[in-house]
């Protein structure tokens, strides 16, 4: 979703842009157009203004400025040919003027129908009293003078082109286009933009349509199958106008295996295979999805007598190939529900993964379901819950006392993590633990309790224990951590490592590494829960470790099952004989206590004596004086009081 949003935002600012250039084009092709208007006028205005000199003759102006006079005939033929030639020229005046005793005088002029009809057709030299400063100083000068004025034949843009006679006497020229012609050709360039900004806009807009279109068909169609795809589920169900619907989650079992054995090529042609297949056999209102690589979803609205999207999975046959080259056979499992709309994806998935996990064709979602569902969102807020601990230091350690039944002292203490709810509440392992080890937080728990375990016992001489993981061991900046703080550790020897057997043989050389790594430290290192399906004891030998720690639930047996009492028994004359330090947990009551003396296990741990607290200041309850076995008879009304610090 974050990327579909990162392309609409690219397509926005990119029309945005083009939209900007598109009105910097408009801009600029009327400012061009306006020039070359405005420059094609000027040029029509000198030309029109030059021809009129050659239209009167090098005399004409020589008779004026000499005092003669010009014959009305002759003046009326050359303002004839005068007004032919701007009427062909499609301006509006073109004249001659001379200056005398300061006034300006019209010596030539065109007319038009217009001035013939109303009576302003110019005479030879009327006064032309509308004469402007510009006007007047066109006769003083040498170049060309053009200006904007009106007067009482119109609103014009005026050229002025002086010339001297064979006497030395200035007279001008001149030409007049009117500002209306003018505005009007520059109306045209502003439509002509205009029109060709409306073309590029429409064919922006016909692009962007069309990239849109094919964009939205990109992301919310399956590339490999064609189908459409979570994202075009998520939207169909969204506009819908039902809102009670019917939802099934086809998950394809074998998917994986067919795409790492075969390739990702074969696994989507599986899953097109498949697509066609319920596509073909569908119910005629429901639409279908391809939902991720190896689920499919089928929907449609909701009917109560409806059992279609159940028999059409059941009727799928395993028995026939999906694919014949290779034979491709595949299993199903899918989770039917029905209800609001809203709900039915996140439910109909908790079907198909009961489905899944319990072996079964088809689970329907039901109040039986509604349960896992509750579990699933419980999971989502305690892992909320187990971030936020870690945030705010409320993973500590808990520390339980590993009792010597022969001596009546501690040993030493097993550090335990506990966490702190944000109401105070103090959790165990068993409330949080699975949620650290799916949060991938398995080796900030160890951090965090190695770095309280260190800063507590510093400057002690009390021996102490904590769980590691070969998930840890095999953490390059973990272990780091670990040899930096041993280095600066007083007596590394009071700390003992413990950890899983079967995580340590599946890693057996990075784990053998790790041990002699820490035991060259002084470390000691035993293996927690042996005897977790009767543990091989030469896995023991091969890591060199210093001890074993028997698993709890064997210790729970031991006075119930012979055969283990024996085990037990066994174990502990092995250890001895291996000088290896023999520890049982979970110890809960005197019988066992009695049992285990009697199986020659010495070293024990768990509540009968004490439970884990935040304090090693500990009173170790329900001690057995030295010698005392099962079956003798012992006082048992004092406790004994052990204080290490």
């Amino acid at each position: 979703m974050i990327n579909t949003n990162l392309r609409t935002n690219w397509i926005i600012a990119g029309f945005m842009l083009f939209f900007i250039s598109l009105l910097g084009y408009i801009y600029h092709t009327y400012n061009s157009t306006r020039n070359d208007i405005m420059r094609s006028v000027d040029t029509r205005l000198l030309d029109a203004a030059l021809s009129v000199k050659h239209m009167l003759g090098d005399d004409y102006h020589q008779k004026i400025n000499a005092g003669l006079r010009i014959s009305p005939s002759e003046y009326q033929h050359k303002s004839r040919q005068l007004s032919e030639f701007a009427n062909a020229l499609n301006i509006a005046y073109v004249y001659a003027m001379v200056l005398k005793d300061g006034n300006v005088y019209f010596s030539a002029s065109s007319y038009t129908q217009n001035d013939q009809n109303s009576g302003k057709v110019t005479q030879f030299l009327d006064l032309y009293p509308e004469a402007t400063a510009a006007n007047i100083g066109a006769f003083y000068s040498t170049e060309p003078v053009f200006e904007i004025s009106k007067d009482q034949w119109g609103h014009f843009k005026t050229i002025f082109v002086p010339f001297v006679d064979a006497n030395g006497v200035t007279y001008l020229t001149g030409a007049d286009i009117t500002i209306y012609d003018l505005n009007q050709r520059l109306a045209e360039s502003v439509s002509k933009a205009a029109a060709m900004a409306v073309f590029f806009f429409f064919i922006a807009l016909l692009v962007a349509g069309i990239y849109v279109y094919l964009l939205k068909r990109a992301i919310s169609t399956d590339t490999s199958s064609g189908f459409a795809n979570h994202i075009a589920l998520e939207y169909y169900i969204k506009k819908s106008p039902n809102h009670h619907m019917q939802l099934v989650v086809i998950w394809v079992n074998e998917l994986e295996d067919i795409s790492s054995f075969y390739g990702t090529e074969v696994s989507d042609r599986v899953m097109k295979s498949l697509l066609q297949h319920f596509k073909k056999n569908r119910p005629a209102t429901s639409q279908i999805f391809r939902l991720a690589t190896n689920k499919i979803v089928l929907i449609a609205p909701f009917k109560d007598d409806d059992m279609s999207f159940n028999d059409v999975i059941q009727a799928y046959n395993y028995s026939t190939p999906l694919l014949t080259d290779p034979f491709i056979y595949v299993t199903l499992c899918a989770g039917i529900a029905s209800g609001n709309k809203s709900m039915l994806l996140e439910n109909a998935h908790i079907a198909a993964l009961q489905a899944k996990q319990g072996r079964h064709t088809v689970v329907n979602y039901s109040s039986a379901l509604h349960d896992v569902k509750n579990q699933y969102q419980y999971n989502v807020a305690m892992a909320k819950e187990v971030r936020e601990a870690f945030e705010n230091n409320r993973i500590v350690p808990y520390f339980q006392a590993i009792y010597d039944s022969e001596t009546n002292t501690i040993i030493q203490y097993e550090c335990l993590a506990r966490m702190i709810t944000c109401h105070g509440e103090i959790l165990k392992p068993d409330s949080f633990l699975d949620i650290v080890n799916r949060s991938r937080m398995d080796g900030m728990l160890t951090r965090t309790m190695l770095t309280q375990c260190f800063a507590r016992f510093r400057k002690t001489s009390i021996c102490w224990s904590i769980n590691i993981t070969a998930q840890d061991m095999l953490d390059p900046s973990l272990t780091e951590f670990l040899e930096d703080e041993l280095k600066r550790y007083p007596l590394p020897s009071n700390i003992t490592l413990e950890l899983l057997e079967t995580e340590a043989i599946a890693n057996f050389s990075e784990v053998k590494a790790f041990i002699s790594m820490v035991k060259n430290r002084g470390v000691r290192v035993v293996i927690d829960d042996f005897g977790t399906g009767y543990s091989n004891i030469s896995n023991v030998l091969k890591l060199e470790v210093d001890g074993i720690k028997l698993d709890g639930t064997l210790i729970r047996q031991v006075i119930n099952d012979q055969d283990i009492y024996l085990y037990i028994e066994h174990i502990a004359s092995f250890a001895k004989q291996l000088n290896l330090q023999l520890i049982a947990e979970n110890v809960e009551s005197r019988p066992i206590v009695n049992a285990l003396r009697k199986a020659n296990v010495t070293l024990m741990q768990g509540n009968h004596f004490s439970a884990a607290a935040p304090q090693v200041n500990q009173i170790v309850k329900n001690a057995i004086p030295v010698g005392s076995l099962a079956g003798d008879s012992v006082d048992h009304s004092p406790n004994i009081y052990v204080r290490t610090e």
